[in-house]
């Protein structure tokens, strides 16, 4: 990131964060668009220096020797000999050094820088209260902090899978015809009755399978998650965080089930009260929420009905929070990114 689009170092918001979600391409849209210019992904740069040094030395010699011999055929004679030298030399020394420097502006580095420019233009709202969600619309920009609740039954989905509700299916069918098996009328009757209950075993499995299939297209299960966290209470507010699955830094996406997590967003729909829970599912919704309400009251008292376990109530062992409405205020917020 260039000079002129980085905060100064005295800006810096807090203590760095940890993120387990972020949608690293709309963080970086946000930052380009503040900035009006393209933005650094990584950057290089190079750096040379060079030195030497030159020396030189001169000198001379001399020297001068002188005796007598005998050489053949000429007799005795006298030798003398003189001898001068000059000496210079000179040497060059040079030295060089490079290096490189390379620089990755990171994506957790795009948050800092969007985070900052939006509280210096005061166009974010730290969401703490029912009155302040009051004042926000579609397009503004929030960040809250809360521990998340999951959409109990959305994530009944993930255990409750067509596999196993095809299984259950099959059985109730297969018991049930068990237990009408004739007594009379020989082989060929029992026979005619197994495939009959064959039959029908694998007719209402395969249906049941395909309608549990549909249930978890409409809710979206597959590549969209919904979690609930509760901002204020008196009056009530809860802000429902809706994630893709593809933009979770960590492997599982319920981690952010696991603690309190700070969330920066755009609102997607202004304030409503006691939402129905699948008021935006294409096919559940068409589900009145009072009837949703009978059927767990239902559920409740044939719980009731089960035996005790070790002297325990049944309903002291399971404790169902199914609700057909979000309780309260409520918005829904699409996240940019999820930290610590």
């Amino acid at each position: 990131m260039t000079d002129s689009v980085s905060p100064s170092r005295g800006d810096a918001p807090g203590a760095p964060i940890a993120t387990i979600y972020q949608n690293s391409d709309q963080v970086a849209g946000i930052l380009q668009q503040i900035v009006s210019q393209p933005l650094l992904t990584e950057e290089t740069r190079d750096s040379n220096a060079a030195g030497g040094s030159d020396t030189a030395a001169g000198g001379s010699a001399a020297g001068k020797i002188s005796g007598k011999a005998k050489a053949p055929f000429i007799g005795g004679v006298e030798l003398a000999a003189e001898a001068q030298a000059s000496l210079s030399s000179s040497w060059t020394q040079t030295t060089g050094t490079a290096s490189r420097q390379q620089f990755v502006y990171s994506q957790a580095y795009n948050l800092h820088l969007v985070r900052k420019f939006l509280e210096q233009g005061s166009l974010i709202t730290r969401l703490t209260t029912a009155e302040e969600a009051e004042e926000l619309r579609p397009g503004s920009f929030v960040e809250y902090t809360t521990a998340f609740d999951p959409v109990e039954l959305t994530l009944a989905l993930d255990v409750v899978s067509p596999e196993l509700v095809e299984a259950i299916t099959r059985y109730t069918v297969e018991r049930d015809y068990i237990s009408r098996f004739p007594e009379g009328g020989g082989h060929k009757a029992r026979v005619q009755h197994a495939e009959k209950m064959h039959l029908e075993a694998e007719a209402k499995g395969g249906l049941a399978r395909a309608i549990t299939n549909a249930v978890k297209a409409d809710t979206r299960q597959e590549t969209t998650r919904e979690y609930y966290g509760r901002v204020a209470d008196e009056p009530a507010l809860t802000v429902v965080t809706i994630c893709d699955l593809a933009h979770f830094i960590v492997d599982d996406p319920d981690r952010l089930l696991d603690g309190t997590f700070t969330v920066i967003g755009k609102v997607i729909s202004a304030v409503e009260l006691d939402v129905p829970t699948f008021s935006r599912n294409k096919l559940l919704r068409n589900l009145a929420p009072t009837a949703l309400d009978d059927g767990i009251g239902k559920l409740h008292e044939l719980i009731e009905e089960v035996p005790e376990v070790g002297g325990v109530a049944p309903s002291e062992l399971v404790e169902l929070k199914i609700d057909s409405r979000v309780r309260g205020s409520s918005i829904r917020v699409m996240p940019l990114a999820v930290f610590s």
